[in-house]
């Protein structure tokens, strides 16, 4: 019975930070013709959510690059709390640039 509880709440606690994350999308061009695009998502502050948030934005920056695409910047805003003291969401936000320039759509 005791392996079957420590098996429930493991999985419990991995479900609550593990939901596959939306992410939001904007583009710009730029003044030498290039357009960046950026891609946000969020997760919750635990590894497993974060992996899970750049797996998301890793497949969405290929499906916009048909070509594949380079990372300009990645950002998480600091958060000066201990971890695991707020519940709330992080966001991820990365700008990319597509290695021809030219999007897959």
């Amino acid at each position: 019975m005791k392996p079957l509880v420590i098996a429930l709440l493991v999985v419990s606690l991995l479900a609550g930070c593990a939901a596959k994350p939306k992410y939001e999308q904007t583009s710009m061009k730029l003044n030498d013709g290039t357009t960046h695009y950026f891609i946000k998502t969020h997760f919750k502050p635990c590894q497993l959510s974060k992996d899970w948030a750049t797996r998301t934005l890793t497949i969405r920056a290929n499906e916009i690059c048909k070509s594949g695409f380079t990372l300009v910047d990645a950002q998480t805003p600091v958060v000066l709390e201990p971890l695991g003291a707020s519940s709330e969401k992080r966001e991820l936000l990365w700008e990319i640039k597509c290695n021809s320039g030219q999007p897959k759509y």
